[in-house]
């Protein structure tokens, strides 16, 4: 399962950097004191516009954004599990009990199967979903971006492709590049 969050720069219509957090925020460093233009970041996964602190040196941006270094321990590792309470029909516990796993490990299959499917219907709406939080940042005063928002939500392709192929080089590739698991 690819959990890794990964974050695209842009200067204006100019894809700056993508990627981890850490790379994203160094290499934009640079444009972030020279420019005038505010760099807009966006969560690859979701959408989402974010904030960040480049300032000082690239060490402390990398002391910032990198992701904590995985420590062996000896004992048993910790799993990182959450107890919540979910509540099911009473069928749904007569399946579970039939499975060879408890309860627990099977609904955490099943998520993660669900998780690591780029085609199923959820992942397929979280990526419209995500397409069309950076088109509104991006493109919302642009023309024939209400058109290519339908598209995009109606899964037709060719019209959302016909629509999009006079918006600017990088974000015309980007916005290809999230929806290619969604048509």
């Amino acid at each position: 399962m690819n959990t890794q969050m990964t974050y695209t720069a842009f200067l204006d219509e100019q894809c700056l950097a993508s990627g981890l957090l850490v790379d994203v925020a160094t290499a934009i460093q640079q444009y972030a004191n020279q420019s005038n233009s505010t760099v807009l970041i966006f969560n690859d996964q979701t959408g989402k516009q974010i904030d960040l602190d480049v300032s000082g040196s690239k060490q402390d941006i990398q002391q910032r954004y990198a992701e904590p270094e995985m420590v062996k321990k000896v004992g048993r590792p910790k799993l990182g599990v959450i107890s919540r309470e979910i509540t099911l029909q009473q069928k749904h516990w007569d399946w579970l009990d039939q499975q060879s796993s408890s309860a627990s490990a099977v609904i955490r299959k099943l998520i993660d199967k669900e998780l690591n499917d780029p085609n199923s219907e959820s992942n397929k709406m979280l990526a419209k979903q995500a397409t069309d939080r950076f088109m509104s940042a991006m493109l919302g005063n642009m023309p024939n971006y209400e058109e290519a928002t339908r598209a995009l939500y109606q899964g037709n392709k060719d019209v959302f492709l016909d629509l999009i192929r006079d918006y600017p080089k990088d974000i015309k590739e980007y916005l290809i590049l999230k929806t290619q698991n969604i048509f």
